[in-house]
């Protein structure tokens, strides 16, 4: 049955609606839409200043569930002078990360039949970085003096070796990889794996060092350099990954900015930080996916005072917006590692344990767990996927 309009119909506009009834709704809103109907009126341009709508938008972003599970990386336990330290993987659940497989490294050295490889067993591995991207991770595994990176679906133990790029005379140059991405080409379907080399010359009386970004795809199984210029980082451990981006904190001696390299146009933006951040050296900055969005983590140390921002749209400066102001808490978190379900964020405390703080409760819980070194713990979601890894098998 069509309702055609009549005389007696009567149009109802925003001035009928009650003020919760508006709030209710704007509050479900992503932040990238709300920034964009701050023109609409003047009491909506002033919605990010009011207490009331405040507390409904925050609560209402803590509530969203995800589909993902989680993965702890962290540092296995003791090493030596020289070795590269041991790392583990587990795949964790429960309110406290209670529950806890040890996933086990794929090791590409062993044969199908099970007979060892003229070069030997790995003897570390972990994570590139914190991305899990369709189900794949990529991870950094050592043999020797040697090193090599691999595309793996711990749902299928499916694994690829991606090639070394090097192919001039080591005898002149030597090469060295600093900061290096892995994502996914939504356009062209594609994972790539991108790194920042040195080329050290044995002669260095004479020759200067040599630096550039190349791009390696797993579609083509070539390498390629990336002409565009791309800020380097050496708090690697630190990049966020979501939805076919990479994004880290980059430095200058004026200030701090957010780099984001989009993997399908091969480019990057760099957006400044927000506006109420100074230069105190005394405050650490750090980035974490919170809820599905790019949050960033300002942390006043010797308070344990934390000012947490999201990020409405990449390339939008104005699309900051601070949603927590934390603290001061009774003990000190020195390290925010990253952010699980609801608003779980886990930090790294002085006693080197990791702790659970929720941004709903204000709870915090230590879950049993440390990490020695400060960059040597991350947590990531994580969706699992049967499909295969795709492009050229090694």
């Amino acid at each position: 049955m069509v309702i055609s309009p009549t005389a007696t119909t009567v149009q109802v506009s925003s001035s009928y609606l009650p003020e919760d009834i508006v709030f209710s709704i704007l509050s479900k809103l992503p932040v990238k839409s709300l920034r964009r109907f701050e023109c609409v009126s003047k009491s909506w341009s002033l919605l990010f200043d009011d207490n009331y709508f405040m507390n409904m938008y925050r609560n209402y972003f803590l509530s969203k569930d995800s589909s993902s599970s989680l993965l702890l990386h962290v540092e296995g336990g003791d090493y030596k002078y020289g070795e590269y330290p041991p790392y583990n993987l587990y795949s964790v659940s429960g309110e406290r990360f209670e529950k806890r497989v040890k996933l086990d490294w794929p090791n590409p050295f062993v044969k199908t039949r099970g007979d060892p490889s003229p070069y030997g067993t790995v003897l570390s591995s972990k994570l590139l970085s914190c991305a899990s991207v369709n189900g794949t991770l990529c991870i950094h595994s050592s043999y020797g003096g040697n090193v090599m990176f691999i595309i793996w679906n711990p749902t299928t133990d499916e694994f690829k070796v991606i090639p070394s790029s090097f192919e001039f005379p080591e005898f002149y140059w030597r090469p060295y990889t600093t900061h290096h991405l892995f994502g996914f080409d939504r356009v062209k379907k594609d994972y790539k794996f991108v790194q920042y080399v040195r080329e050290v010359p044995h002669d260095q009386e004479t020759e200067d060092d040599n630096f550039f970004w190349e791009i390696y795809s797993l579609n083509s199984n070539s390498w390629k350099k990336l002409k565009v210029g791309i800020p380097h980082s050496y708090r690697i451990d630190e990049q966020v990954y979501m939805d076919g981006v990479s994004h880290w904190l980059g430095e200058s001696r004026t200030r701090t900015y957010l780099v984001s390299f989009d993997f399908s146009s091969e480019s990057c933006i760099k957006l400044p930080i927000p506006s109420y951040i100074n230069d105190n050296r005394k405050v650490e900055r750090h980035l974490v996916i919170l809820n599905g969005f790019i949050a960033f983590i300002l942390a006043y140390k010797e308070t344990s005072i934390f000012h947490i921002s999201i990020l409405g749209e990449i390339g939008i400066k104005e699309s900051w917006t601070k949603l927590f102001i934390v603290g001061p808490l009774p003990f000190q978190l020195e390290y925010p590692i990253g952010a699980g379900e609801k608003g779980k964020i886990l930090f790294r405390r002085k006693n080197d344990k990791l702790a659970l703080f929720d941004l709903r409760t204000g709870m915090i819980d230590e879950i049993g767990t440390a990490s020695k070194k400060k960059f040597g713990c991350n947590i990531l979601f994580h969706k699992e996927s049967i499909l295969p890894i795709g492009g050229i098998y090694v």
